[in-house]
Order: C-alpha cells, then sequence, then structure tokens
C-alpha cells in the first residue's frame, strides 16, 4: 500500500481512502487544492496503484497497514477519516476496531451490508462489468442505472484500468461479506454519511451503521448515483467535508 502525502506536517490531519477499482488520485485529487491547509493523506489501496505489483488481499490487510501508517506517523490519532464505498467500508473497520483515534469521520456511500446468497451472482457480475469498462465497452444502461444510479457516467470516469480480476472478486468477497465489529458501538465521536439519491445498497447501509452509531447524521444528495457527488462537484464536496470535520 502506498500513501501519498500533501501540505504541511504541521496542520490537521485528514486521512482518506478511495473506492474500490479506482485510485487516490482519480478519487479525491480533484479535492487536494481546497484541501491545502490540511496534512492531507490518500491511501493507494494495494491492487489499485497501477505501477505496482500485488493484488488487494482483504479488509482486514488494508486496514493493519493503515493503522501501521498511522500509529508511525501520526501517533495513532487523527484529526479526521473519511472513505468513499469500499474505503468507507474499510473506514467502519478501523473505528470499530480502535487502534487508531479520528476526531470525526465521514463516510461516503460506504457499503457494509451482506449480500447472503446474491453474493456470488454480484461478485461474478461486478468483477465482468469492471472488465467490459477496462476494454472500453458499454454495459447495459439498465443495469448501469440499477447498480450504480440513473445517469451516472462518473463512475467510469474514475475506473483504473490496471486493476486486476483478482483485486476485484478479493474486493468484492470481502466487501459482500462485511459485518461491521461490535467494537464500532464504543465509537462516540461525530460521524457523518453521505450518499446520493439513486444510491440503493448504502441507504441499508446507513440504516444498519445507525443502529451502532446513533450520533450519526445522514446527508442525502438529489439526483445522484455512486461516486456522482465526489467526482463532478469536487469544490463543494471539498466545501462540505470541511464544514463537517471543523464542526
Amino acid at each position: 500500500m502506498k500513501f501519498l502525502t500533501f501540505g504541511s506536517e504541521k496542520n490537521k490531519s485528514l486521512l482518506l481512502i478511495h473506492g474500490m477499482a479506482s485510485t487516490a488520485m482519480l478519487c479525491y485529487g480533484p479535492l487536494l487544492e481546497y484541501l491545502q491547509d490540511y496534512r492531507v493523506v490518500l491511501c493507494e489501496v494495494d491492487g489499485h496503484c497501477g505501477e505496482e505489483n500485488g493484488d488487494f488481499i482483504s479488509i482486514e490487510d488494508s486496514c493493519d497497514k493503515i493503522e501501521e501508517y498511522v500509529q508511525e506517523h501520526f501517533v495513532g490519532r487523527l484529526h479526521a477519516l473519511s472513505g468513499f464505498s469500499m474505503g468507507g467500508t474499510m473506514a467502519v473497520e478501523l473505528i470499530g476496531r480502535g487502534n487508531i483515534k479520528a476526531e470525526r469521520v465521514l463516510l461516503d456511500a460506504a457499503f457494509t451490508v451482506r449480500m447472503g446468497l446474491l453474493k456470488e451472482p454480484y461478485k461474478f457480475a461486478f468483477s465482468r462489468g469492471i472488465g467490459w469498462m477496462q476494454k472500453g465497452r458499454r454495459i447495459p444502461k439498465f443495469l448501469m442505472d440499477g447498480m450504480m444510479g440513473k445517469d451516472n457516467d462518473s463512475v467510469g470516469e474514475i475506473l483504473c484500468r490496471d486493476v486486476s480480476r483478482k483485486t476485484l472478486l478479493n474486493a468484492c468477497e470481502d466487501i459482500y461479506t462485511y459485518s461491521p465489529p461490535e467494537g464500532l458501538k464504543a465509537y462516540r465521536r461525530p460521524v457523518m454519511f453521505w450518499m446520493g439519491e439513486h444510491e440503493p445498497y448504502p441507504k441499508k447501509s446507513a440504516r444498519l451503521l445507525k443502529g451502532y452509531l446513533p450520533q450519526m447524521e445522514t446527508r442525502v444528495f438529489p439526483g445522484m448515483g455512486h461516486g456522482q457527488y465526489l467526482h463532478e462537484h469536487p469544490k463543494e464536496y471539498a466545501a462540505g467535508l470541511r464544514a463537517f470535520i471543523e464542526k
């Protein structure tokens, strides 16, 4: 795993974890100009680094590496932690473990719903669909609308072309069988959950997480699908992120 750092070491820390089949810079690069007064750390998850070898192993393995980095470089304490999609799932895991501390946590469309019998067909469909997109082939619109939100082209635009099929399968396996740790109930600091209006599974995740995190606030962006607000409105996204973590 790689960690990309921006801003002065004297600034408040903000660690961001990107989504599956994307990269740190594709997801969060456009936000950097609006976050210059923070010490921003972008996690480049294994299997998503492009020029580096190695596949994504598991959420547990990735969180181990993030914890090690935060312990070494920030004495185990962050001002703010945020993740998008799979990165949001990792953020949930990190605060649930309690091995590092974060004063504020923003979860953007975190996926925390077990798929049960739908796991295998969803795993096959998602990995195959990403493979098609990597080759420039179009996925039928009704499928894209159902999975990512109506008329949402943002997912294709933040797609990493170098993600291997093994990484996708490993990531899907972990995400579609994920359950939040019981230790999540011990987290008492502010939490915000963001999602687009047209995101069915994050809605279920938000309802589930509310049982663990009663203090969690939810914000829904009208007309938005998965990753759409992050990709299409970086200035507004950064402003909302700043407003929350400085609240």
